[in-house]
């Protein structure tokens, strides 16, 4: 299919641009693994990726600073999972606006948290920058790495679209996780709530 792989690699940076601002993880890890494929550059695909990621951080944040009293915002930081993890990180403002990119579940929560907490602007932007191009570069290359072992495991995939299996596998993988670990929570506190 020489269609699909000149689509990906006219289109594809911008499809990861694009995607990393809207879903996250599993499009950086899959730009990685068109990047180990040659059909896109590594570093163009992490720093789409962490352009990507930057830009939700600094339109969620934006949306946190102008409705930070809203109904939506308070549902979202008080929810019983996030805001036990909000309560513990916003302790020191600088290490969260490093790291909540990196914590499951909080890629919303996480700049909401810092626009109603009223950190400023400028150190905001700046700390999550740098929080962006470390995320857009591990996750593109995990991708990379995982379309690596994918190779060595059961050989040279040659076809585009046997390597866009990679990061749907992924995808299920983590949406699976995910859902475990939900399912566990849901029981534990169901247990909890019998006792």
């Amino acid at each position: 299919m020489a269609w699909l792989e000149s689509f990906v690699e006219t289109y594809g940076t911008l499809a990861v641009f694009i995607g990393t601002a809207l879903e996250g993880e599993t499009v950086a890890i899959f730009g990685g693994v068109m990047a180990h494929r040659d059909h896109l550059a590594f570093w163009q695909v992490a720093l789409a990726a962490a352009a990507g990621g930057y830009l939700s951080d600094l339109l969620i944040y934006g949306f946190g600073r102008w409705h930070r009293d809203s109904a939506r915002t308070r549902r979202i930081l008080e929810h019983r999972h996030v805001a036990p993890v909000v309560a513990r990180l916003s302790r020191n403002l600088t290490l969260f606006a490093l790291v909540f990119r990196f914590v499951p579940g909080l890629r919303t929560a996480g700049p909401l948290t810092l626009a109603a907490a009223r950190m400023s602007f400028v150190p905001y932007a700046l700390l999550t920058g740098i929080a962006a191009l470390a995320w857009g570069v591990t996750g593109v290359g995990l991708g990379y790495l995982l379309g690596q072992t994918v190779t060595v495991l059961i050989g040279r995939l040659h076809r585009i679209e046997h390597a866009l299996l990679i990061p749907i596998v992924a995808g299920v993988l983590i949406v699976g996780g995910r859902m475990l670990l939900q399912r566990r929570r849901a029981r534990r506190e169901a247990a909890d709530g019998h006792e």
